[in-house]
């Protein structure tokens, strides 16, 4: 498969093939990550956010625990 680099406003675009798209599972709107590096560029599916990972320093545990039954009595 080829394409060519086209110029788009101020930065460049290409036209990927659909049987391209299909093959890399890649989807409309997907966001991407894009490596240059020697003469290549390669472009990366971001992967889904762990939402875990992303609130942890947000929630603190020392010495406190949450009793859904103790919040609910009386």
């Amino acid at each position: 498969m080829n394409t060519k680099v086209c110029q788009w406003g101020n930065s460049a675009g290409i036209r990927i093939p659909k049987k391209a798209i299909i093959a890399s599972r890649f989807d409309y709107n997907d966001e991407v990550e894009v490596v240059a590096t020697d003469g290549q560029i390669i472009l990366k599916k971001k992967k889904e956010k762990d939402y875990g990972e992303i609130f942890k320093p947000f929630i603190s545990t020392k010495g406190w625990k949450f009793d859904r039954e103790e919040a609910n009595e009386g």
